[in-house]
């Protein structure tokens, strides 16, 4: 994800790793985005909402400012339009599967996982 990354300082990097972890892990199944969120905020405390904003706060930063290229590549198409978070969550999934590697939850760069 460092690759694709916007502003890779912001915070909300690690709850979009914490994604991408919990939605590898029930592959080939695609859950709930609210499970998802649930996963994620079982292993940060923060609340639903919270980790659902920095998912969409993510999502745009890596849309805004990241590398279209890699992302193209990812997604293995032209993207036109900003994923949803969901996509992006489950697209980065599968991508890790299938470049056989498990995802790891990428440690905060600060104490505030919110931004």
């Amino acid at each position: 994800m460092t690759k694709l990354s916007g502003r890779r300082n912001k915070s909300c990097y690690y709850v979009l790793s914490l994604a991408v972890e919990a939605a590898w892990s029930c592959l080939p199944e695609e859950p709930k985005m609210g499970v998802i969120c649930a996963m994620v905020q079982a292993r940060t405390g923060m609340s639903a909402g919270a980790v659902s904003k920095a998912l969409s706060r993510v999502t745009a930063d890596i849309w805004d400012y990241g590398d279209r290229e890699k992302l193209h590549k990812i997604y293995g198409h032209s993207v036109a339009e900003k994923p949803t978070p969901k996509a992006l969550v489950f697209v980065l999934a599968v991508y890790c599967q299938s470049m056989g590697s498990r995802p790891h939850a990428v440690p905060p760069l600060s104490s505030n996982t919110t931004s």
